[in-house]
This record gives C-alpha cells, structure tokens and sequence, in this order.
C-alpha cells in the first residue's frame, strides 16, 4: 500500500469536523434561505448524512481499499481508472475552490494588497508539507486544532449574547418551501456531502468496522456547530446577515467588552486558517494518493508538490472575482456535485451488491 499510517475512529471524526467546518467557518451554508438559514442547515445535514450513508457503506465493504482500488474492482480495469479520474479531478478542482475562498477572504478583508499567488503558494507550501507526512500527521493536527476553533466559536458566541434580538429569527419558515429545498441541497452538497472525498481515508482505519458511526458522528457535530453559528448571526445581525458574504467575521465585529475585548474577528479569521488548512490538506492527500493508485507509482510523496501547483495554477484561473465564485457556489455547484457525492458512489455501492463483490478466494462475497 502507498499509504501505511493508520488513524483511529475518533481521528477520523475529528479530522472529519475540522473538514466540514473548513471553508463553512466564515462562508455559512444556507445564506439564500435568510434567517431561516439554521433550518436550511438542518434540512442539509439530514441529506448529507443518508449521501455519506452510501459511500461510507461502498467503502467499508471492500476493507482497506480506496475508491481508485474499488473502481477497478467494480468496473473493470479500462473503465474504473476514468471514473477514478473523475474523482481526482472533483477533488482537485474543490480543492482550488477552497483556495479561492481563502484568498478572496483575505484579500477583502484584511490583506487587500497582497497578491494573490504568494497568499496561494504559502498556504499550499503548508499543507504540502503536512501531506508528506502521511495521514498520522494530518490526523494528528486535527486533534489539536479541531477542539481550539469549536472552542473558540463557543465563546465569541457567548461574548454576542448581550447583542442577540431573537426577534430576528421570526417569522420562521418565512419562504417558500421550494427555496428552502433548494437552500438544504446547497447546504447538503457544500459542505457536508463534501466529505465524500473521505473515500480515500477509510481504508487507513484500524477498525474499519467503526467507520460508518465515527462519519455520522463528526456530521452531526459540524452540523451542531454550523446551526449555532446561523443563529448567532442572524440573531446579531438581523435582515443585514443575507448581505454579507462573511456573516461571521461582521457579526463577531460588534464585540465590545469594556474596550478590553475588541476587534475579536481576528479570531474568525485564525478559525478559518487552521480548519481551511485541514480541509485543504485533506483533499491534497486525496489527490496525490488515488492520482499514485491510478498511475502505479511506488509512492504519492514525489507528486505532491506538482499537484500542489497544479491545485494553485486552477485556483488563479478558476474564477475571475468574488462575486463569480458566489455564485458558482450557490447556483452551479449544488447540481455539478451531484455526480460526484451521489450517483457515481450510489452506481457503484449497486453494482458491487449484484455482482456480490468483494468475493473471497472461494468465490463467495
């Protein structure tokens, strides 16, 4: 195997959370449904979790083997290495997505003069480096920055308390149930059924039969965190929180304790650093792994830096401003990741029952 670190199941929940909150920290799901967003995210997380039922099921089926090793098991040498590949490039291409929120973050926000291929090539440096590490190491980030970020958020919300008008989160369920829907999808492919690229870690479990209870658990906890996070801000922000693109970041802002403890927003960008990096790394190690099955290389290390500058040249060029990347995100991406997170894993997991695969050496599955 290319891979021979193994991770625990609580590991993998914790690596898991920071994965979803990632991006999710300052970009909070569920914006188009306004102050209805917390029911928009509940919704979601009850869709992403049935998505991670089926891939979660598909993986553990065939112990310690990735999805670069199950498609070729399911479809065939020819046609599993190009479905494979459909894979690297979802996870390439989310992967510059997520360098584009970092950089678009930052540059409106706090560095406006700092271009954007150093803000790029520095934060891929980092998580290059803990790719080639293995996945021990990126395991083991988690369990130290996982609990700071949660703990963090826990007390700017407490901190917001004093400035909460529970008033704005009425009328509820003030939309139409059609926009609601659409807004739980969003929610439900960004960013919880994002974790299908956890088809590539399962396999590094060592009790791979704790797998499909530590996947549901870490979404049900980022699921948590997220709904607090929504209700905060709208509570804080009222009408205005469907106007911002960081609601988090402008609703932390109003912090004000004595003018002792102010300007606490800083804490919403070192939040989005750190599980950003995690989210990052993740599907850099997805990546470079599977692209290493697909090619038969004797290691994914050599690779990981080219990847890496492949990942930052498709961030530069993938889209032109932030207002672009919104609205793929919002529009686009709830029905281009559909192939992905659903039908290809639920195609699969189906085949693989009726050919009752995997079989043993005598035959039977």
């Amino acid at each position: 195997m290319l891979e021979k670190g193994r991770i625990s199941s609580f590991q993998l929940s914790v690596l898991l959370v920071g994965f979803v909150l990632g991006s999710s920290i300052i970009i909070t799901p569920g914006g188009d449904a306004g102050h209805d967003a917390w029911i928009a995210i509940a919704l979601g997380l009850m869709e992403g979790s049935l998505i991670a039922l089926i891939f979660t099921a598909l993986v553990l089926r065939f112990k310690d083997k990735t999805i670069i090793e199950i498609n070729d098991l399911v479809f065939g040498k020819v046609i599993g290495k190009l479905i494979s590949v459909l894979f690297l490039w979802y996870f390439l291409h989310l992967g510059a997505l997520v360098l584009n929120d970092y950089v678009h973050f930052f540059r409106l926000e706090l560095y406006p003069a700092t271009p954007r291929t150093v803000m790029l090539l520095i934060i891929m440096l980092v998580c290059a480096s803990t790719v080639n590490r293995g996945i021990e190491a990126l395991a083991r980030c988690s369990l130290i920055l996982v609990p700071l970020t949660i703990s963090v958020i826990f007390l700017v919300t407490m901190f917001l308390i004093p400035h909460f008008n529970l008033n704005n989160l009425m009328p509820i369920l003030d939309l139409p149930i059609g926009k609601l829907l659409w807004s739980a999808h969003s929610v439900a492919s960004f960013p919880f059924a994002e974790s299908v690229v956890f088809v590539m870690i399962l396999a590094f479990l060592n009790k791979s039969e704790k797998g499909g209870r530590a996947v549901s658990k870490a979404l049900i906890i980022a699921g948590l965190v997220l709904i607090i996070a929504s209700i905060r801000n709208s509570a804080v922000l009222g009408p205005m929180v469907a106007a911002y693109n960081y609601p988090s970041y402008q609703a932390v802002q109003v912090i004000d304790i004595r003018d002792i403890f102010t300007r606490l927003e800083i804490l919403v960008a070192i939040n989005f650093i750190t599980m950003g990096f995690l989210k990052i790394s993740v599907l850099l190690y997805g990546t470079v792994l599977g692209l290493a099955q697909v090619l038969n290389l004797q290691s994914y290390r050599p690779i990981i830096l080219p990847v890496g500058i492949l990942m930052v040249i498709l961030a530069l060029t993938n889209v032109a401003n932030t207002i672009e990347l919104f609205d793929f995100t919002h529009k686009i991406y709830p029905i281009y990741a559909v192939p992905f997170q659903i039908i290809i894993p639920l195609i699969t997991l189906i085949i693989a029952k009726l050919r009752q695969l995997p079989k043993t050496d005598g035959g039977m599955p």
